[in-house]
């Protein structure tokens, strides 16, 4: 697994996220629960800090399901990976195409919703 794609890089160790906005470090060995979900049912919620724009969404969100969580997508991509770490942290993310989501999704061993 790899791919980098300017703030975003998922490889064999993990996901990290270099932005302004958002800066996390994932390894694998600390997600506890992986899920891919489409956007008809994914509740985004709304911007606590961050932006939403036509082209993405990142920063800190919250809604109903996560309470504050941790977004960084590609608003024309209506595929998310819903990753739980942390004792019951969120991070909710997506690649710049539905394949290269799902693909992901599946070598992360992500369940499909």
């Amino acid at each position: 697994m790899g791919l980098t794609k300017k703030d975003l890089t998922v490889d064999d160790e993990g996901i990290i996220i270099d932005h302004s906005l958002v800066s996390l470090t994932l390894p694998y060995s600390e997600i506890e629960d992986a899920v891919l979900v489409d956007e008809e049912s994914f509740k985004l919620g709304h911007v606590v800090s961050g932006e939403k724009t036509d082209r993405r969404y990142i920063g800190k969100y919250v809604n109903s399901a996560f309470g504050i969580y941790t977004m960084y997508a590609y608003a024309d991509v209506p595929k998310f990976i819903v990753v739980t770490y942390g004792g019951g942290k969120t991070l909710v993310f997506n690649l710049p195409t539905v394949s290269a989501t799902e693909k992901t999704a599946e070598e992360m061993g992500a369940v499909s919703e």
